[in-house]
């Protein structure tokens, strides 16, 4: 598999999609972005939300403990726009599934997080990086016992100070 190619595709798809809901959502201040993939490492995916959309969940959500509104504020699969312009990635997403690097299974998924951290980087050097000043960006996986940690270490190496104390201490 090209690595590099498939990272500049999922660029492009990520910019078109961050893009896409930025201008389809102007009034409304995000918090997070994150790409993922699932733990088969079959897919890719954008999920974001915003302040606004969070707030409306939380309005309605009977527990008000600090766990659960973390857990609704940081879970991508409770997010507003989880799965956002998903036909975006569908060919990235095939490509994986139909790699023949799979075999070594370990190291391909851990490409594909090291890509996706990668490609998160780029978003945030982009001209979109002044409207995502204050959002955090992410890399997660769905469905994984890996799932925090790879958020934190991918959360430390896109983000500036303060966005990453924030992030890493959501669950405090």
């Amino acid at each position: 598999m090209n690595w590099d190619e498939l990272e500049d595709k999922c660029f492009q798809a990520t910019f078109e999609a961050i893009k896409k809901l930025l201008t389809e959502k102007p009034d409304e201040n995000f918090y997070a972005f994150s790409l993922y993939t699932d733990s088969s490492a079959m897919t890719v995916s954008l999920s974001a939300n915003s302040e606004e959309r969070l707030h409306s969940i939380l309005n309605v959500e009977e527990d008000k403990s600090k766990e659960t509104q973390s857990y609704y504020k940081w879970a991508t699969s409770e997010w507003a726009y989880e799965g956002f312009y998903a036909e975006n990635f569908s060919n990235i997403s095939k490509s994986l599934r139909e790699s023949s690097d799979r075999g070594n299974f370990v190291q391909f998924k851990n490409k594909l997080i090291q890509m996706l951290i990668n490609v998160l980087k780029k978003i945030k050097l982009s001209e979109l990086a002044s409207q995502l000043s204050t959002s955090a960006l992410f890399v997660s996986i769905t469905d994984d016992d890996e799932a925090e940690n790879i958020e934190n270490i991918s959360a430390d190496l896109i983000n500036d100070e303060p966005i990453k104390s924030y992030f890493l201490s959501r669950y405090d």
